[in-house]
């Protein structure tokens, strides 16, 4: 199937520049993705079959890329040197005839508008097919934009090496997202019990006990359940150990909103500097 999307027509030039280059793992990652977006694109089948590592994949592809379209020479030729066959005389890889070329007459063929658009055409980020770029990640090879483009000491990365290399350190267990909230969640109801008894409706001298009491509440709750895990680290661990402080707080607060109703919240403020600078402590400590 030939392709008509600009944009994936640019992906496949792409992807075959960058395994010209040698970069043979950035420009499987392109064909596979290419392959996702259309599977019936012959070249894309033939692009994989030349940068894959494993022979049985590399066989399947060639036998794709011929069985999409049985015509395309350089994938027959492929598969068949691939199983030690004779190449069909037609799928032979013509020889380039240099002095024919240099003696040729000069002519200057009209370009149509539509191939003129498409070699003039960008590339575009991989998240944001509407925004040309000229920047690649330097570890996989993507096309990235601005927006998405990660500035190293290397080069630029995009969002998923970022996120593969933060996963390094991220080594928290299925386990510890129960370990940690649960612990998190009985600390802060007994900081949240204090804190409605002594901080709601205070003045100015309880507003800045709360300023200092949330800090060292917050980093006290991080420290225990921390340990608890022994010290791992979760990507979504910070979000929900806050959450647990905001579950613990409002569940001695809400008595008092349901009788008060929205006149008392004035109340609340000690309540929610405490939680404002006890949920920045905790956050900052298990992340």
């Amino acid at each position: 199937m030939e392709i008509q999307d600009p944009r994936l027509r640019s992906l496949l030039r792409q992807a075959d520049k960058v395994r010209d280059s040698g970069k043979r793992a950035a420009a499987e990652q392109l064909y596979r993705q290419l392959i996702e977006e259309a599977p019936d694109v012959a070249e894309a089948w033939y692009g994989l079959g030349r940068v894959t590592a494993v022979a049985t994949e590399q066989e399947a592809a060639y036998e794709k890329a011929v069985a999409l379209n049985p015509e395309y020479a350089p994938a027959v030729r492929a598969l068949a040197e691939l199983r030690g066959e004779p190449v069909p005389a037609w799928a032979e890889e013509p020889e380039v005839e240099e002095e024919a070329e240099a003696f040729a007459p000069n002519v200057v063929e009209p370009v149509p508008a539509a191939v003129a658009t498409t070699d003039s055409y960008e590339l575009v980020c991989y998240r944001h097919p509407n925004r040309p770029t000229s920047l690649r990640c330097y570890n996989c090879g993507k096309p990235i934009c601005s927006s998405c483009a990660v500035k190293t000491p290397v080069g630029y990365s995009c969002p998923d090496c970022i996120r593969e290399k933060e996963d390094l350190f991220f080594n928290a267990k299925t386990l510890d997202y129960i370990i940690a909230p649960a612990i998190g969640l009985v600390l802060s109801l007994v900081a949240g019990y204090l804190v409605s008894r002594f901080a709601l409706g205070g003045g100015f001298f309880t507003y800045f006990i709360m300023l200092f009491v949330g800090g060292i509440a917050g980093r006290f709750i991080g420290q225990l359940s921390k340990q608890a895990i022994g010290r791992r680290r979760g990507r979504y661990l910070p979000q929900v150990m806050v959450a647990m402080l905001i579950l613990g707080t409002l569940v001695w607060l809400l008595p008092y909103l349901l009788v008060g109703g929205l006149s008392s919240l004035i109340l609340f403020l000690g309540p929610g500097i405490f939680l404002f600078v006890a949920g920045g402590a905790l956050y900052a400590y298990m992340k």
